[in-house]
């Protein structure tokens, strides 16, 4: 079920378990990516999906987050949902 967070720029996608972490998964509409934040856990954000265009789809993390990230292939696992979810889409 979508519904908006924050703004009308902003839908939520979904929202995932990573290894006991609660991950929500946010679609801007405006820069057309997924902004990927934790829901317990500061500093909130962890990356941004960069779904569209020519190149492949890639996740840019957030420096805060690299280690967490790095462990267990977490960033990829974002990504691949991140990508399924903003498929899902109407129009993408």
């Amino acid at each position: 079920m979508r519904r908006p967070v924050r703004s009308s720029c902003l839908i939520e996608l979904g929202r995932i378990k990573v290894d006991g972490r609660e991950v929500e998964l946010v679609w801007s509409t405006l820069s057309d990516t997924v902004l990927a934040d934790f829901s317990e856990v500061e500093p909130r954000r962890i990356g941004t999906a960069v779904i569209g265009g020519p190149a492949e789809p890639a996740f840019i993390a957030q420096p805060n987050h690299l280690d967490w990230l790095g462990y267990e292939d977490r960033e990829a696992r974002i990504l691949r949902v991140a990508v399924r979810l903003y498929r899902q889409q109407p129009g993408n």
